[in-house]
């Protein structure tokens, strides 16, 4: 009976195995017409030659991050995307472009224009939305606060590690019941001898499995505004939990974190922030860069279909010989050169102290709207192809959604610059706040 039921295991296994089949052919062999994204195309995009705007260390600039992007991460990003597993050894790739930091003068920052910050953001994004966002959330929200709303010695102390990636931090605004509603937060802060107890939950904290320093936003038990805090990840009561079953932005780590009378010193209180209002200053730039990533993002789609329809025939012919498939092409390259436009007028905008609320919103929206339509073209172009991550559109094409929400939604951000050209604000709707009155 034992001798049986072991051969009816080894069986079991073997057809099991005979299931499973063989390991994957590698991408090269299996479809040897079209180039796989781990050798990055040449960029194809900028028809109208918008980088004749751009001064000479600006184009250096762009150069170099276009560089270590391409032969750097396009090679090995794609499993760690199927994994969902954030590659830890290129974070010294990304520190070598001195680009963390961004606009920050001082304190072992690049101090870039926001132009050249905007653009090195987008070469990111062109080849991996997820190492941009990374970026971002380090640099234009974390880091950023510090800069505008810490006091000296807070500067001193942080900004250096920071500049260099030494150091990685996260930026805790989101929570499971407040999102595009994030001033109404919960996270609550009591003061108490020689510091504050920090209370609540935050959801959607990008970096947060790893980072060192997390910027904090909690309610003020006492005066009932929104303040900011400096935590340390080894801080007791701070558990941060991954995120899991996201579609898009996997490399990302995202996380749910718990604070559960966590002590935060009165050293690490940030003095600048005192209303939600205060957040705005942040917000003003990283919406810009968020801007910039949708193009980025595009650049990168359009670039790979460009070769492959070049590449890959059908009918004895390429791709690219048909006129559908020019018309969706150049639809794509008309979409990313008004992007591209409009980025950069943004950004001058904010160098000439112009920029409104309004003008960073309507730029955000507009461009992931944008970026949307144009990844959705490239999808159709590369047919089965497009739904592999090994030709980079899929993943961009799933990159795209998580994208097209965060730092405020399509629609939250057309309301803002709606707010701004209408005066009305129509955030609640009337009929709830009508009800609230009786």
């Amino acid at each position: 009976m034992a001798a049986s039921t072991s051969n009816q295991g080894s069986c079991s296994k073997e057809v099991m195995s005979s299931r499973i089949g063989l390991p994957a052919l590698d991408i090269s062999a299996a479809f040897p017409q079209a180039t796989p994204a781990s050798i990055f195309p040449p960029s194809a995009s900028d028809y109208y030659q918008f980088d004749d705007l751009l001064s000479p260390e600006e184009k250096a600039l762009q150069r170099k991050v276009r560089e270590v992007m391409e032969k750097e991460v396009a090679p090995i990003i794609a499993p760690y995307w199927e994994k969902a597993e954030f590659p830890f050894h290129v974070i010294p790739k990304l520190a070598a472009l001195s680009v963390a930091g961004g606009t920050i003068k001082g304190y072992g920052c690049p101090g870039l224009s926001i132009t050249g910050s905007a653009i090195a953001t987008a070469e990111i994004a062109r080849v991996d939305a997820s190492c941009s966002t990374f970026i971002l959330v380090h640099s234009c929200t974390a880091m950023l606060t510090i800069a505008l709303c810490g006091s000296e010695a807070q500067k001193q102390k942080y900004l250096p590690s920071l500049a260099q990636l030494h150091t990685v931090a996260c930026w805790a605004l989101t929570e499971p019941d407040y999102g595009s509603d994030a001033g109404s937060l919960r996270t609550m802060a009591t003061k108490v001898a020689g510091g504050w107890i920090i209370d609540g939950q935050k959801r959607w904290i990008a970096n947060s499995t790893f980072a060192d320093v997390l910027v904090v936003f909690a309610r003020n038990t006492s005066t009932y505004q929104i303040n900011g805090f400096i935590v340390k990840k080894d801080a007791p009561g701070l558990r941060a939990t991954k995120m899991e079953n996201k579609i898009g932005l996997r490399i990302v780590q995202n996380c749910d974190i718990l604070f559960k009378k966590v002590f935060v010193p009165d050293e690490d209180r940030l003095p600048g922030v005192n209303s939600f209002q205060d957040t705005n200053k942040v917000l003003a730039v990283s919406r810009v860069m968020v801007a910039w990533q949708p193009i980025g993002i595009s650049m990168g789609v359009f670039d790979m279909c460009h070769r492959y329809l070049k590449e890959r025939k059908q009918f004895g012919v390429p791709l690219a010989a048909f006129q559908i498939n020019q018309e969706k092409l150049v639809r794509m390259l008309g979409n990313i050169q008004a992007m591209l436009l409009v980025g950069w007028r943004l950004c001058k905008l904010y160098e000439s102290g112009k920029m409104t609320p309004g003008h960073a919103s309507l730029g955000k929206a507009w461009t992931s709207l944008k970026a949307r339509e144009t990844v959705s073209l490239g999808r159709e172009l590369l047919g089965g192809n497009g739904i592999l991550t090994d030709f980079l559109v899929a993943k961009a094409f799933c990159d795209m959604e998580p994208v097209f929400s965060y730092e405020g939604t399509y629609d939250i951000n057309s309301l803002v610059t709606a707010r701004e050209i209408t005066g009305i604000a129509s955030f609640k709707p009337a009929v709830l706040g009508k009800a609230s009155r009786l």
